[in-house]
């Protein structure tokens, strides 16, 4: 009976070494082979369709961020230009200067019009437009306004100069 006790206990150790051995090999097969998969199975990472478009979207925000830092200079430079716009000067090359400016943003979106990213910059030459148009309306209304207060204070100079004329006249 001892004989079999002993027998069963190195039985048991042999088969748990057994059973460690064939875990540890299929646990490092199985990591190998992903591995190899991973890794190895192609030279070239854009073979596959996945990756060949993700590295293509990550080209495109790429080419995206460079336009969008070019443009910045110019957007600025609109900016300011805007700012120091005075219609009252009518210098019609500076507001030219400023169109030409908004068209090449513009232009920049119509060159990509597909990708929506690109509408930002349709979006600020309006926006840039817009507020050049804004600030000559204001100056046009400022001076229709000063033109009616001057002829408000002159009708009502004449029609006190008539007022009088006719309390001379009775």
């Amino acid at each position: 009976m001892e004989y079999r006790k002993e027998r069963y206990k190195v039985t048991r150790s042999q088969e748990k070494v057994i059973g460690l051995v064939y875990v540890v090999a299929v646990f490092l097969l199985t990591t190998g082979l992903c591995g190899y998969i991973l890794f190895f199975s192609t030279f070239n990472y854009q073979t596959f369709k996945g990756k060949k478009a993700i590295l293509e979207q990550i080209h495109r925000v790429k080419v995206f961020e460079k336009e969008q830092a070019k443009q910045m200079e110019k957007i600025e430079l609109i900016n300011t230009k805007i700012a120091q716009f005075d219609p009252s000067l009518k210098a019609i090359y500076e507001k030219q200067e400023i169109t030409l400016l908004l068209g090449e943003i513009r232009n920049v979106y119509i060159q990509h019009k597909w990708d929506n990213r690109y509408k930002i910059f349709e979006q600020m030459a309006i926006f840039y437009e817009l507020q050049l148009l804004d600030k000559d309306r204001l100056w046009n209304i400022q001076q229709n306004i000063e033109k009616f207060k001057s002829d408000l204070e002159r009708c009502r100079a004449n029609t006190e100069n008539r007022r009088n004329n006719l309390q001379q006249q009775v």
